[in-house]
């Protein structure tokens, strides 16, 4: 404890006496002008320096499109003073290179037409844009290369790339919504004309216990060959609710294709089943026996076998999901 006070209180010794607190005033301004002469120097000299700027194709016709970029940055080696590299480094914002795609030169390589621009045209550019303290030295790449397309465009549906899962008696409730459900695609024609559909990013729900509401990324199929979506997000909405069983006795029905008599000799045993459904507990009091329709085929001539047929419930509420049917079969007698 002792050995850390001591240099505190040395200093406290040296501050209260004037004379040596005279000496370290003087001390700490001949240290602060020899930083400030010394930094002065280096940034005086002349320097280098790797910049990087974004480059941009501009002008290109309405009816192609940019379907590959060699490269999307260059790299400009600058000689200037250090205070000039400083202020470009730190103080300035990456000024965006705009070429104009109909100065670019043309050639065939595996018999695909390319355009190009040379390093020599870049710095013509660029010559304009630095002041007369920086000179450009060198420019990187030397050659950039553009594949254009002629373009077209459509809108597909966009689809959901999703894995869910639910908490004990929760459920999906109606239908997933995805808003906007199709998107407009710009791009090459031989890409857009292929394309069936837009998916979302791919997704995990996991335990859903209430319903989902959340803006979800597009993937871009052809990322980086020229196609663009009309929108990046699309809003997602999952319906959750909680369900419970609900029971219902159901009257059985006979449905015969051709109408021989045979639905009036026909006795069921039983004549009535049980039916179990799933529902969602704000819809359990709109759940009635008359929204539902259990039914059986009569037998066809030549009596079958087995004397049972199969219960068959088609026509129920759509927000109910059958789960059981007791039973699933009855036995039949036809009566002379």
């Amino acid at each position: 404890m002792v050995s850390r006070i001591w240099p505190l209180q040395r200093l406290r010794n040296i501050y209260r006496d004037p004379g040596r607190r005279k000496k370290l005033y003087v001390f700490l301004v001949c240290l602060f002008c020899s930083a400030f002469f010394w930094l002065f120097i280096k940034l005086s000299r002349e320097a280098q320096a790797v910049i990087e700027r974004p480059l941009v194709i501009s002008e290109v016709p309405s009816d192609l499109v940019i379907a590959q970029q060699s490269h999307s940055r260059i790299q400009l080696t600058i000689q200037t003073t250090g205070a000039r590299l400083l202020a470009s480094r730190y103080l300035r914002s990456a000024d965006t290179l705009f070429l104009d795609a109909g100065t670019f030169g043309r050639t065939t390589r595996g018999g695909e037409l390319l355009h190009f621009v040379t390093a020599a045209q870049m710095r013509s550019i660029l010559s304009g844009q630095l002041d007369g303290g920086r000179s450009l030295t060198d420019i990187w790449p030397d050659t950039v290369f553009v594949n254009l397309a002629y373009a077209s465009q459509k809108k597909v549906p966009v689809t959901l790339n999703a894995s869910i899962s639910f908490e004990k008696r929760f459920r999906q409730y109606g239908e997933i919504s995805l808003q906007p459900d199709s998107v407009v695609v710009w791009g090459p024609r031989h890409l857009v004309d292929t394309l069936r559909a837009i998916g979302t990013e791919n997704l995990v729900f996991e335990n859903l216990s209430k319903t989902i509401e959340q803006q979800v990324v597009l993937q871009n199929p052809a990322l980086g060959q020229g196609l663009t979506l009309e929108t990046r997000q699309v809003s997602l909405i999952i319906p959750v609710e909680e369900f419970t069983e609900k029971s219902l006795e159901l009257g059985l029905r006979v449905l015969c294709q051709h109408d021989n008599g045979a639905v009036h000799n026909l006795r069921l045993f039983p004549n009535r089943v049980s039916v179990v459904c799933l529902v969602a507990l704000k819809d359990y009091a709109r759940v009635e026996p008359s929204l539902f329709v259990a039914h059986v085929i009569c037998p066809a001539e030549n009596l079958p076998e087995s004397h049972h047929l199969e219960v068959i419930v088609d026509t129920y509420p759509d927000f109910v999901a059958i789960q059981h049917i007791r039973p699933a079969t009855v036995e039949f007698l036809i009566m002379e």
